[in-house]
């Protein structure tokens, strides 16, 4: 009896409370906990193999994606062992669209760029008549 805290045998009646008694004589068998030790072994391993999986999620996806920031967002999963707020960074890195930031960032300075040369045509003294023959 491995798992018993007890050395005495079970006193007469002390299955008789349940209806069939079965499940109790069930539960307090040694071979069950033989049975349920491996399978909550696997149960575990299971879970720590699928929390590695979701935190390897940014470097796969940059790894998918062929990124130039591969490195950075391996690294930063790596760090987010630690400190989990990289993680979080890591990922923003990995599914972020790059090249549409890119081109609304372009677009941005592109209408700066033309509104202060619009500006800067309306700002200046109008030319004047020698300057427009010459």
């Amino acid at each position: 009896m491995l798992f018993h805290v007890y050395d005495e045998p079970v006193p007469d009646g002390y299955y008789s409370v349940e209806p069939f008694d079965l499940y109790r004589k069930i539960l307090d068998a040694d071979w069950l906990l033989w049975i349920l030790l491996p399978i909550l072994a696997i149960i575990i391993v299971a879970l720590l193999m699928f929390a590695w999986w979701v935190h390897e999620l940014p470097a796969h996806k940059a790894d998918h994606k062929k990124m130039r920031q591969i490195e950075l967002v391996s690294a930063l999963t790596l760090l987010g062992l630690i400190e989990h707020w990289v993680w979080a960074v890591a990922l923003f890195i990995a599914y972020m669209d790059w090249q549409a930031a890119e081109d609304w960032l372009v677009g941005i300075l592109r209408r700066a760029k033309v509104t202060d040369g619009a500006t800067a045509a309306a700002s200046a003294p109008a030319p004047s008549r020698e300057e427009t023959k010459a």
